[in-house]
C-alpha cells in the first residue's frame, strides 16, 4: 500500500512539475514573440501600452478597436484582415494585459484619456469608427457619450455583443455573479499551474492562424491576464448607464448565447436606443466569442464596421437584421479557413 501511495504521489508531482514548466515556457516564448511583433506606446507617465497600428498611406478613415475582458488585441485579426484597403486600424491591450503596464488607478476616466491619446497619436485627422467587443463595446460607447468632445470626428460607434452594465449590476450576488467571480479566480490558478496551456478558457477551437493561436494561448497562460479581467469585471458594475449617444450606432449581437437567447437579445436591443441613428444586427449562427474568432462571422462584423453608418432611429417597426452565413462547423472547412 505504501508503495502504491508513493507511486501516486510521484505521478502527481511529475504532472504538476510538467504543468508548471510548460506554463513557464509558454509564457516566456509568448512574451518574446509578442515583443517582436507589436510596438509599445509610451504614455506621458512613462507606462507602456501594447499597440498594433496599421494606417495605409492612402487611408481615408480608421477604426479604433477595444477588447473584451480577458482577451488580447490580436483576437481582432480576422476583422482587421477583412477591412477595405482605405481603412486603417489601431488595436491595443489595456493596462494589465499583454505587454501593457498594469495600472492600479485604472478606471473610466483613465481609459478615456488613453483612447484620446491613441487617437491623437495614430489617427489624428482621419474620420474614425469606434468599435468594441463585450466590455470594450461599452467602453468605446461611453467614451463617445461621456468624454468631452470625444464624438467630434467619430463617424460611427459599433458595439459588438457589448456589456450592458445595468444588467451586470442586477446580477450582483446572484449565482451568476458568484460563478463569474469563482471562474476568474480559478483561471488565475489554472494559468499559474500551467493547466490552461492544455485546456484554454477561450479560443479552444484555434480557428486563427497558427501564430495567433500560439500568442493567444500564451496570453491566457498568464495569471495577470485573469487578475486584470477580474478587476475589470468588478469595476464594470460601478459604471454608469449610457442614455444618450450623439453618433450613429450599430449594435451587433450574437445569435447563440449561454442562457436565454431571447433575454440576451432584449438586453442588446436596449443598447441601440441610446442613439437616434441606430441599427441592430444579429450574426446568424454566432456566439459571443465566434463573432471575432470564426472568420466568416468576423468578416460580417468587418462589413458593418466599414459600411455606411445608420441614418435613422430604430423606430416602432424595427426588426433585427441578419444575414445567412455558410456553415463553418466541419473540420475540413476550418482547415480551409486557416490555410
Amino acid at each position: 500500500m505504501a508503495s502504491l501511495e508513493r507511486q501516486f504521489a510521484v505521478g502527481i508531482s511529475g504532472l504538476a512539475g510538467a504543468g508548471l514548466l510548460t506554463g513557464a515556457v509558454t509564457r516566456f516564448t509568448g512574451k518574446r514573440e509578442r515583443a517582436r511583433r507589436y510596438r509599445l506606446h509610451e504614455r506621458p507617465d512613462g507606462s507602456l501600452v501594447e499597440v498594433d497600428v496599421h494606417i495605409p498611406p492612402r487611408a481615408q478613415r480608421a477604426v479604433l478597436l477595444d477588447n473584451g475582458m480577458g482577451a488580447p488585441q490580436e483576437y481582432w485579426d480576422w476583422v482587421c484582415g477583412a477591412l477595405p484597403a482605405d481603412m486603417g486600424y489601431v488595436r491595443f491591450n489595456r493596462p494589465g494585459y499583454g505587454l501593457s503596464t498594469p495600472d492600479t488607478r485604472y478606471g473610466l476616466d483613465r481609459h478615456f484619456e488613453l483612447l484620446q491619446e491613441l487617437r491623437d497619436t495614430y489617427v489624428a485627422g482621419l474620420p474614425l469608427v469606434l468599435a468594441g467587443h463585450s466590455l470594450g463595446g461599452y467602453l468605446v460607447a461611453a467614451y463617445a457619450a461621456l468624454h468631452p468632445d470625444a464624438s467630434e470626428g467619430v463617424t460611427h460607434v459599433v458595439m459588438i455583443d457589448a456589456t450592458e452594465v445595468v444588467s451586470l449590476r442586477h446580477a450582483r450576488r446572484t449565482d451568476v455573479d458568484r460563478w463569474s467571480n469563482q471562474r476568474m479566480v480559478m483561471e488565475q490558478v489554472f494559468a499559474g499551474s500551467g493547466l490552461s496551456v492544455f485546456r484554454p478558457a477561450m479560443n479552444r477551437n484555434r480557428q486563427y492562424r497558427p501564430d495567433i493561436n500560439r500568442s493567444y494561448r500564451a496570453f491566457q497562460a498568464t495569471p495577470r491576464t485573469w487578475a486584470t479581467a477580474h478587476r475589470e469585471y468588478r469595476d464594470a458594475m460601478t459604471y454608469p448607464q449610457l442614455t444618450d449617444l450623439d453618433c450613429p450606432l450599430t449594435v451587433i449581437t450574437a445569435e447563440n448565447n449561454i442562457g436565454d437567447n431571447t433575454l440576451h437579445a432584449g438586453i442588446q436591443a436596449r443598447l441601440a436606443v441610446i442613439s437616434q441613428r441606430a441599427r441592430h444586427h444579429f450574426v446568424a449562427g454566432s456566439d459571443h466569442e465566434s463573432l471575432l474568432s470564426v472568420r466568416p462571422h468576423a468578416e460580417e462584423v468587418a462589413e458593418l464596421l466599414a459600411g455606411e453608418p445608420p441614418s435613422e432611429p430604430l423606430g416602432t417597426s424595427w426588426r433585427p437584421s441578419t444575414r445567412k452565413l455558410r456553415s463553418v462547423d466541419s473540420t475540413a472547412e476550418r482547415e480551409e479557413e486557416l490555410a
